[in-house]
Formats: structure tokens, C-alpha cells, sequence
């Protein structure tokens, strides 16, 4: 079973200089009116994000929040709280536009209802359009005493200039697979065997980690990845080409696609450099050993590098079907069982 959470508990796991930060700017009320949350997809941003929320809007003595049971974090919880408003793109990869932030802008000038103050919430902030980034600048520029502004992004540099210096940032790391594998054990009830397994697969991202272990379909996305990409190796450019229509038709799913390939050539170098105890996708070793074999360092080097720029390019918004075909030229073409 899940241990109970204590009030005044964070239950965050991993980066805990960010948590002691945190927890100390809310109990000397000096937390900024602007944080800038940033990291890895499923680093945990959101989560620590709604602690923080939980904690600033909580009616229970300081140093006892969040509590969990008072009626504010009752409300919180079931997406009730009258003081809290959450922005995000309404499709997963699509952009923040202009409307949504003029929506935030009318609800952060409203007097709190029931709290000290008012909290926004906002989620992927480095997909915010240009105008839509202008807009919220006016609001960092003037804040209302009573306002505490959350932004979400991958990247600091993926955000205006003139909000990120306008911003408290706190930029989040990848967790160590033994803190992970620890958390799947004692709060999501994990086999110690597979929360060991998962803790590898997830990159360091707890997020991702506690979705493969509560919903099967999420890990298997991943297993699906892998095979698409020792598939394509194998096969033909028109066939490579269809696999790239595919793949562009989800924005989404294609950066997730792009971050798991990105991991597997990185095992390549790995295995390259004789550094083969971090591999991460262990499952596929003898995959990635025969690439390792035939693959030159230096293309290793040069396709890694491809896969990030390509994962930096689709977050501008580039075409996507393009940025697809072009990648599927870079791909190796091995003949290899």
C-alpha cells in the first residue's frame, strides 16, 4: 500500500535542493510572483508544480502544508478549487495560443475567493506562440500583489528572454534509478524486480516511470519505438518514407519517438566506448551490439547529433512530415540479423 502522506510533506521524489527551496520560499513567504519550472518531459515538473500549489493555497498551519485534508486541498485535489486555474495546449504538441492567455489574464485579476491568493498553472510554456508569450509578458511586467504564476517548459531557452528573467527558475534534473526504483516500491506497490527494470527504462524521468507501471500501453509505446527503428534500418527508402508520414501525423508522440531512438543510439555509443554497464535498453542489447559493431564512431556521433536537432526543430514547429523524410535519410542502412 501507499505510505500516508504526512502533512507538511513534500511527496516528491528526487531533486530535493528544488523541494527544500521550495518549501522554505513558502514558509518565509518569499516565493516569487513568476516561477519558471524547467526539465525533461516527465522530470516531474507537473507534479512538483501541484505540491507547490497544494501547499500555497492550504489552511492548516504553515509548516503543516499541503495537509491534504483541509478544504482547500480537498478542492485541489477534485479540480475544484475556485483560486487555482490550470492553462495548457488543448492538444498534446499543439501550441498555447493568444485567447487562452487573455483567459488567464481575466481570471489572475479577480480577487482570491477563498485564499491568500490566486495561482495559474501553466503547462508546455515553451509551445506558447508568439503572441500568446507577448501577452503574459504584460502580466509578468505588472503582477497583482495577489498572483503566483507557475510556467512549465522543457528548456529556459526555449521561453522569451524577457519572461525567463522576469522569472524564479528552478531547472530539474533526471532522479537516479535507485530513487525511482525505491518510490515504484513503497508508494505504487511495484514488484522490486520490475521497479528496478522500469527505473532503467524511464532515463531518470519518474514521471515516465510511475506511467509504465500503472498503465501497460505506456511501456509499450517504448517497445514499439525501438522495433520501428531496427525495422527501419532494414528496409528500403519509399518504405522508410511511409513509416515517415506516419510518424508526422502526431507531433506528440513523434518527439516521444525521437527521445526514445535518441536513448538507444546513445546505448550504441555506449557499447562502442566499452561503457556498456549504463545501457539503458538492455532488453535489445544484442540489437544495439550488432549496430555498435558496424556502426562507425563517427556516424554514431553525427546521427546523435541529427536526433537532437530534430527534437529541438519539431518543438519550433517546423514541418513535421519533412523533418521525418529528412531524418529517415540519415538513418543507417545495415544488413544485419
Amino acid at each position: 500500500m501507499t505510505p500516508p502522506i504526512k502533512p507538511g510533506d513534500w511527496p516528491f521524489v528526487g531533486n530535493t535542493w528544488a523541494v527544500r527551496q521550495l518549501q522554505q520560499a513558502v514558509t518565509r513567504d518569499e516565493l516569487s510572483h513568476a516561477l519558471l519550472i524547467t526539465g525533461p518531459d516527465s522530470v516531474g515538473k507537473r507534479a512538483l508544480a501541484r505540491i507547490l500549489t497544494a501547499a500555497l493555497l492550504c489552511q492548516a498551519p504553515v509548516e503543516q502544508r499541503p495537509c491534504g485534508t483541509c478544504l482547500s486541498c480537498r478542492k485541489l485535489e477534485s479540480g475544484n478549487q475556485p483560486d487555482f486555474m490550470l492553462v495548457e495546449p488543448e492538444q498534446k504538441g499543439k501550441a498555447l495560443v493568444v485567447k487562452q492567455i487573455r483567459d488567464l489574464e481575466r481570471f489572475l485579476k479577480l480577487t482570491p475567493i477563498e485564499s491568500v491568493c490566486k495561482i495559474a498553472l501553466v503547462n508546455d510554456f515553451e509551445q506558447a506562440n508568439e503572441s500568446a508569450a507577448n501577452a503574459l509578458l504584460k502580466t509578468l511586467e505588472e503582477p497583482p500583489s495577489h498572483v503566483r504564476l507557475i510556467l512549465l517548459a522543457l528548456d529556459a531557452d526555449l521561453v522569451l528572454p524577457t519572461i525567463v528573467s522576469r522569472s524564479q527558475q528552478v531547472n530539474l534534473r533526471p532522479t537516479t534509478p535507485q530513487k525511482i526504483a525505491e518510490a515504484l516500491v513503497a508508494r505504487w506497490d511495484v514488484e522490486p524486480e520490475t521497479a528496478q527494470r522500469l527505473a532503467r527504462l524511464s532515463g531518470g524521468r519518474m514521471g515516465w516511470a510511475v506511467r509504465a507501471a500503472t498503465d501497460p500501453a505506456h511501456l509499450e509505446t517504448q517497445t514499439s519505438a525501438l522495433q520501428l527503428l531496427f525495422d527501419l534500418i532494414r528496409q528500403d527508402l519509399p518504405t522508410r518514407f511511409e513509416a515517415a508520414e506516419t510518424l508526422a501525423k502526431d507531433s506528440a508522440q513523434f518527439a516521444e519517438t525521437l527521445e526514445y531512438w535518441r536513448i538507444a543510439w546513445r546505448d550504441v555509443l555506449l557499447l562502442q566506448t566499452e561503457a556498456d554497464d549504463a545501457v539503458t535498453y538492455q532488453e535489445h542489447r544484442e540489437t544495439l551490439a550488432s549496430l555498435a559493431q558496424r556502426q562507425p564512431l563517427p556516424a554514431t556521433l553525427a546521427l546523435l547529433k541529427t536526433l537532437a536537432s530534430a527534437q529541438a526543430a519539431l518543438r519550433r514547429y517546423v514541418n513535421a512530415r519533412l523533418l521525418a523524410e529528412s531524418l529517415m535519410l540519415e538513418l543507417p542502412g545495415l544488413n544485419f540479423r
